[in-house]
């Protein structure tokens, strides 16, 4: 059996792997930087890597990426994409008189003995990206599968370089492969990007089903732009923290009205204040001093703090917080200081729960814009931080704000 040929192969470079016997699969441990991911192969694909002499034995993942590195061979790759697609080599480059006789297009460097190229990716990374093991229910591989995907997937590759360490095939990555997508980019119009590492969701969201749905009566309208900004959250599946960006924005055009609201409520106390006269130039200057007042100290997170103890009911949050066990427990471990310092406790007074809310809620949005908080310069948190992985808990919190502050600013349909 061809699996058998494999485990071979494993114990000869002294490569952990498992059988699950009742499956008929092979669990295989292939490294990637201080960490290691399994690579799932059954009969069919382990008999298609034994025929075509697939090294994939001999490699390893690169970490934030769709790539891998060998020592033995000499080589990075990294697959690239459009946005959303894939980059098939052979139907973009059909009429490049560039591309060789082998269908490569070769890249010049600065560096002597270095070859890189742009061509179909290898049987190595498309069995290694295919096969591994993501948390997610694995289809049964089969060949015709296997070679449709390598069809329509591109790489960059480099050799002569001698890399002998993860961090160094990263930054090969980072510098000279991201250098040459830009610079297609540039001269082409095609969005050509680096292929980076999926992070697929293990959090188990809350269940949802249509059985005994019963629409209520539809009498509350809601503003478009937020509602908009709502929907395209909705849409970046796969994009976590343009995801959470999108949401805490639905939050943020919220602002100008939660914020100046006790500036409104003085203002209009004092118009109706009999004593007030509007040809005083005294009576007038204390209005103006109100608003004045007002405006120079609201900072975006006083703005953040004032609309969510408008629209936020603690008591809904802290069922919430309390409805999924896993979700509770998450935000306050060791797990979410990883993106944030700031812990939400569910069994916290009101004041302090609400507060811790929406500190974290803020700290996470300001490492994603880049920006300073009050506490000082944070990390900047982008898609290939190791952080983003930790980021679906608090994406559905914000799902779950953004629903709430959406409800308490509707207003009632009128039609007349």
């Amino acid at each position: 059996m061809s699996i058998e040929a494999i485990i071979s192969n494993c114990i000869a470079k002294t490569i952990d792997y498992e059988l699950v016997t009742d499956r008929n699969l092979l669990k295989i441990k292939i490294p990637k930087a201080r960490g290691f991911l399994y690579l799932m192969l059954n009969e069919e694909i382990s008999q298609l890597a034994i025929e075509r002499k697939i090294d994939f034995l001999d490699y390893r993942y690169i970490e934030g990426y769709d790539a891998i590195w060998s020592q033995e061979h000499d080589v990075i790759e990294c697959e690239v994409e459009l946005p959303q697609r894939r980059f098939p080599f052979e139907r973009i480059f059909q009429s490049n008189e560039n591309v060789s006789e082998d269908g490569k297009l070769y890249i010049d460097t600065y560096l002597p003995d270095v070859k890189v190229e742009l061509s179909e990716i290898t049987s190595e990374l498309n069995l290694l990206d295919l096969c591994k093991d993501t948390g997610r229910s694995l289809p049964f591989m089969k060949a015709e599968r296997f070679d449709r995907r390598k069809k329509y997937s591109t790489s960059l590759k480099v050799t002569g370089l001698n890399i002998n360490s993860h961090d160094k095939a990263k930054e090969i990555i980072e510098t000279i492969f991201a250098s040459i997508c830009f610079q297609f980019d540039c001269k082409t119009n095609f969005p050509l990007m680096l292929a980076v590492e999926r992070n697929y969701s293990r959090v188990k969201t809350d269940a949802y089903s249509t059985d005994n749905l019963e629409l209520t009566i539809v009498n509350q309208k809601y503003d478009s732009e937020a509602l908009s900004l709502y929907w395209y959250a909705q849409s970046a599946l796969g994009m976590p923290l343009l995801q959470f960006l999108a949401l805490y924005q639905v939050i943020e055009f919220y602002y100008p009205i939660y914020s100046e609201l006790e500036a409104q409520k003085r203002v209009a106390n004092t118009l109706k204040d009999p004593c007030f006269n509007s040809h005083s130039a005294k009576d007038i200057a204390r209005i103006f001093n109100i608003v004045k007042s007002a405006s120079s100290t609201r900072s975006e997170l006083s703005q953040l703090e004032c609309t969510f103890k408008e629209c936020i009911d603690v008591s809904l949050l802290r069922d919430w917080l309390k409805s999924e066990t896993k979700r509770d427990e998450y935000f306050n471990s060791k797990s979410a200081v990883k993106l944030s310092e700031y812990k939400i406790n569910s069994k916290s007074d009101d004041d302090d729960l609400l507060r811790q809310v929406w500190q974290r809620f803020y700290n996470i949005r300001c490492r994603i814009v880049h920006t300073k908080g009050a506490e000082g310069e944070l990390k900047v948190l982008h898609p290939q931080s190791r952080e983003v992985k930790y980021l679906d808990y608090d994406i559905e919190l914000a799902n779950f704000l953004a629903h709430r502050v959406l409800i308490s600013s509707s207003k009632p349909i009128n039609f007349a």
